[in-house]
């Protein structure tokens, strides 16, 4: 038995009519016929009463008609789903992101993602960039959205945003007013610093922007959370040097000051592993890039 034996049998079941099927077909009458017959000797009973005046269906027949249309339905359902899956609209996707992104980018991408695909179920995993490295080379994470830079001959990138850094300062501290911040003011302050463990790329762009201003920062605290970094310099423990981004997570007891001709040298990226060929990976990365254009 073949598909084909199914449309023919069921064309004829819902025409009730041998020749009016055939022409919705697109095939003789007789070769339907003898079809349809072959059909009936491979089931071993009869589908239709044939008389003269009319074509009905047998009892049996009509028990394999329902059963029939079942199987076309779930054939079509698995064809149809099938053919999102390969169009990367249908499944599921592991993102890794790091903390930074939590308060602004993150949900811009997942709102942005959500809208164009909505059957895909997006699994996320708070992770800081070295182990979303790990992840993505071990394919526990299909796509991470981490700090740079990143050395990793197994995986490409996609910059997402460039910034430059601005002071958080207590609302307290002399400098908490000024317009703008010119780093070696800031010489003697004591920083608090994001915890290197907790992705290199943070912590060694706030190393080497100091190292440029003729300085080494004196670290007075370590934090592996953004809210705990934002949250010592409203203490007054001391100030941070953050992405501008960062304003985002306004409070009043700090003040986010610019650097004065700060570069904008902090770049968070989308990366994933070259070996990855997912559909719903690269229909969810060209959703980032078309974000990118727009201006993220």
């Amino acid at each position: 038995m073949e598909l084909r034996h199914l449309k023919y049998f069921l064309s004829v079941a819902e025409e009730l009519h041998f020749g009016r099927a055939a022409n919705n077909l697109n095939i003789a009458q007789p070769a339907l016929s003898q079809q349809i017959k072959q059909l009936e000797n491979e089931l071993g009973f009869l589908l239709f009463n044939r008389t003269n005046q009319k074509v009905a269906l047998t009892e049996a027949g009509s028990v394999f008609r329902n059963r029939a249309n079942h199987i076309l339905e779930l054939l079509n359902e698995a064809v149809e789903e099938s053919q999102q899956v390969a169009r990367g609209e249908l499944g599921q996707i592991k993102l890794g992101f790091a903390g930074m992104v939590t308060f602004d980018l993150l949900p811009l991408v997942l709102h942005a993602y959500r809208e164009k695909f909505p059957n895909v179920t997006v699994n996320l995993r708070h992770l800081p960039t070295s182990e979303q490295v790990v992840a993505l080379n071990s394919k526990e994470i299909d796509i991470g959205i981490l700090i740079l830079p990143i050395d990793d001959e197994s995986l490409s990138y996609e910059i997402l945003r460039i910034e430059s850094f601005v002071m958080a300062l207590p609302k307290s501290h002399p400098l908490a007013n000024e317009a703008s911040i010119d780093l070696t003011s800031l010489v003697n302050e004591k920083f608090i610093m994001p915890a290197r463990s907790a992705g290199s790329g943070f912590y060694d762009s706030i190393i080497n922007t100091c190292f440029n201003a003729g300085f080494s920062p004196k670290t007075s605290q370590e934090a592996q959370e953004l809210q705990t970094i934002i949250a010592l310099v409203a203490s007054g423990m001391g100030i941070s040097m953050v992405p501008s981004s960062f304003q985002t997570l306004k409070t009043d007891s700090v003040a986010y000051i610019p650097i004065q001709n700060g570069p904008a040298n902090f770049k968070t990226a989308m990366a994933w592993n070259k070996h990855n060929v997912s559909p719903i990976l690269h229909s969810f990365i060209e959703v980032m890039k078309e974000m990118g254009s727009d201006g993220v």
